[in-house]
């Protein structure tokens, strides 16, 4: 049975599972869900996802709804321990970037970016703040290798490029930060990489 992706161009939610699926070699169906529209909180949506979030992975029986869960399962499914680490450091290395890419990062540019772009009620200032922490971490974290979690691309390197490469659709400003922009090159050289959208 082929894999159904509800997805939508422009989510960095829903990129990151579309980008994984396409790094493994992994065919799968995609259904946009018009946002703007209101189609997440259809009826019918929200029997698969019950808090009406994008994206929602369905392999057969198997539902998932969050975008960091979709990449374990994937992960565990259909790729290799390279992508999600067996041993307990290697697995807590990229539990904290997954936990991250749910944390700093969303209440840094994810906010940012969904004030500027879609006019939602956050506050702006508090979101630059959250990226003022983020983006030091990550430059640190990256000056002396080539990964966010191991010697090696990971998942915690797929949930955390989506949004960091659209910071700039957020008003923030990543290139005092050349071991960020660096890793963003790598992610992007990956076989099976496929770009995220910009929204404008």
């Amino acid at each position: 049975m082929t894999i159904k992706l509800y997805d939508n161009p422009v989510s960095g939610h829903a990129h990151r599972v579309r980008l994984f699926l396409s790094l493994l070699g992994i065919e799968f169906e995609s259904e946009n869900v018009n946002m703007r529209e209101g189609e997440h909180k259809t009826r019918d949506y929200l029997k698969l996802s019950p808090l009406g979030q994008v994206p929602t992975l369905v392999d057969g029986d198997v539902v998932i709804t969050d975008s960091c869960a979709a990449l374990v399962y994937l992960a565990k499914r259909y790729g290799d321990e390279r992508w999600l680490p067996e041993d307990p450091e290697g697995a807590a290395k990229v539990q904290r970037w997954l936990s991250s890419a749910s944390g700093e990062l969303y209440r840094g540019p994810v906010i940012a970016r969904a004030i500027e772009l879609f006019g939602r009620d956050h506050d702006y200032d508090a979101a630059v703040q959250w990226s003022d922490r983020l983006f030091p971490w990550m430059q640190q974290e990256l000056a002396d290798r080539t990964w966010l979690a191991a010697d090696h691309a990971t998942i915690a390197d797929v949930a955390m490029y989506s949004y960091m490469r659209v910071a700039d659709e957020g008003g923030l400003d990543i290139s005092d930060y050349p071991a960020i922009l660096r890793w963003l090159s790598d992610v992007e050289s990956l076989d099976g990489f496929i770009s995220m959208t910009r929204a404008n």
